[in-house]
Order: C-alpha cells, then sequence, then structure tokens
C-alpha cells in the first residue's frame, strides 16, 4: 500500500476525474516552484488528498486556470495556489525527506543506495525550506519517528501497539488540515489514525519475507506468522474492520466542497487499496499521469 491514497476509478465521474487531475497539477507544480523541481519526484498522491481535505472542509474553492508548468515550454489547467495546496507541498517534502533517513541500508542494492544519496543530496535545500516554513510540522515528525524507533526495539505483539507511532503521526498530519472546529480536528484525528494503521499493518504483512531473511522486527513474525499470504489476509481482516471504522467517523464530517470526491477516495479508494475491489473482473489500471 505504501501510505497511497488514490481514487476508485471504476467508479469516478469525469468532472471528480478532473477535478483530482487538477489538484495534482497543482500540487506538483507548488512544490516544483517552491522546493525545486526535483522535489516533485516524492510526490505520493497523498498530496493530493492533503489539500482536497484541507481546502474542501474550509470552504475554499480553489480557481482552476492554464499555468505554464516550472521549467517546462508547455501550459496545462491546474488548481492555484491555494492554502490547502501549499500545505500539502510541505507536508510532501518532509514525508519524502523523512522516507530517506527511516531507510533500511542494509537491505538496498547498490542502485539504490545511489539513489537515495542523491534524493538526500538534492533534497537537503528543500527539506531546510520547508522545515523554516512550517517547523510544528517538523516537531510533528520527529517526534512520532522517535517513538518508531523505540517501538521497533520492544518487538511487541501488540498490533496496535506496533502500529501506534504510525497511526499518530497520520492523527497529527490530518488534524493539520482540519478547521478550528474542536469536533471536526477530534473527527480528523481519528481518521488519521485509523489510515496510519491501515498503512503500517499493510506495509509489513508486504515486507514480511525481506523483513525474515533480514531477522528485522515485524509484528506478524513476533505473532508466529511467517507465511506472506497468512500476514496479508491477517492484514486485510484488521485493516477492513479499521476502514469500517473510518468510515463512521467520515460520515460526521461537515465538508464544504468535493463531497463526492471525497467520498470516493475515502471510502471506495482505502476499500480498493486494502482489497483490490472487483479482483475477479478485469485488473484496474490508474490512469493518473
Amino acid at each position: 500500500m505504501n501510505g497511497r491514497m488514490r481514487p476508485y476509478l471504476p467508479e469516478l465521474t469525469i468532472r471528480d476525474y478532473n477535478t483530482y487531475l487538477w489538484y495534482m497539477r497543482g500540487v506538483r507544480h507548488q512544490m516544483a516552484v517552491s522546493y525545486g523541481r526535483y522535489s516533485c519526484r516524492r510526490l505520493r498522491y497523498n498530496g493530493v488528498l492533503f489539500a482536497l481535505l484541507a481546502d474542501s472542509l474550509a470552504g475554499r474553492p480553489a480557481t482552476c486556470k492554464m499555468t505554464r508548468l516550472q521549467g517546462l515550454p508547455y501550459w496545462q489547467w491546474m488548481m492555484c495556489q491555494t492554502q490547502g495546496i501549499r500545505l500539502a507541498a510541505q507536508v510532501e517534502v518532509l514525508l519524502g525527506w523523512h522516507r530517506l533517513q527511516d531507510a533500511q541500508w542494509g537491505t538496498l542494492s547498490a542502485k539504490r543506495k545511489c539513489q537515495r544519496l542523491l534524493d538526500g543530496l538534492f533534497l537537503r535545500g528543500a527539506y531546510k525550506k520547508a522545515v523554516k516554513e512550517n517547523p510544528a510540522l517538523e516537531r510533528i515528525f520527529v517526534q512520532e519517528l522517535d517513538q518508531a524507533k523505540v517501538q521497533r526495539q520492544l518487538f511487541s505483539q501488540n498490533y496496535m501497539l506496533a502500529s501506534e507511532p504510525k497511526s499518530n503521526l497520520y492523527a497529527a498530519l490530518y488534524a493539520v488540515l482540519s478547521t478550528d472546529d474542536p469536533n471536526q480536528r477530534k473527527s480528523m484525528h481519528y481518521i488519521g489514525g485509523c489510515i496510519g494503521r491501515v498503512v503500517y499493518l499493510m506495509d509489513n504483512a508486504e515486507s514480511l519475507a525481506r523483513d525474515k531473511i533480514k531477522r528485522r522486527y515485524n509484528v506478524f513474525l513476533a505473532n508466529g506468522i511467517s507465511s506472506k499470504d497468512a500476514a496479508i489476509e491477517n492484514a486485510k481482516r484488521q485493516s477492513l474492520a479499521v476502514a469500517n471504522d473510518l468510515v463512521r467517523a467520515y460520515g460526521m464530517l461537515d465538508v464544504k466542497l468535493n463531497r463526492s470526491l471525497l467520498d470516493n477516495i475515502m471510502i471506495l479508494g482505502l476499500r480498493h487499496a486494502v482489497d483490490p475491489l472487483d479482483a475477479e473482473n478485469q485488473p484496474v489500471r490508474w490512469e493518473m499521469p
């Protein structure tokens, strides 16, 4: 899963598809303008959801206009620079940087190590600028990543306890996207925590074979599950239960804009990321550029 949440295309209307595409271009353009074109390589589509949530919950309608892409000769339709898009660009840069720092170097090939070194070299300036612009976000990352290191040393068998650092990180990030309404902030905090737990469970299940070979901590190995298929089935079962709780919390949000698009991502998109819908039919091909 790798933390990505995207729309479920078979149920997406053309209007919502265009809105998502324009937001994605807007976030990518904001990253290129503010942090350099190289930073756009770290966009993992979460930034698009962050921008959509921040603007839609606050009721900030974004203006779509034709803009020339940074460093390129042609123009494209995209959403203008809103507060949600700027915040999403900052989050994506910080997320990308901390993923690099959290990499397990001993498991990487020589080619991947060289790529990580180049990424670190070219993204350092973007990271420092993002920290200067939003130091509160950086404090969230540092606090939760330190907690994650402690949890890995405990070798806990408790799924809830093991997923707590990533759950807390996503909960804090989603709470930042909400308005000053305490009820909305509480709901967003809970939603983010649910997403973080799903991401942790699915990623650990998919990396079980590598962790077993390298003798690294994995919550499924700690519980005696040594088969990747069994781990994935276990992760799916727990993740679907968490997703059902997320849907109830999401239903209480007062979404002022882009409701149908956000419904598609938060309900169908998350469900599809955990357990692909229509798996027996032809596979879904993502056409987002």
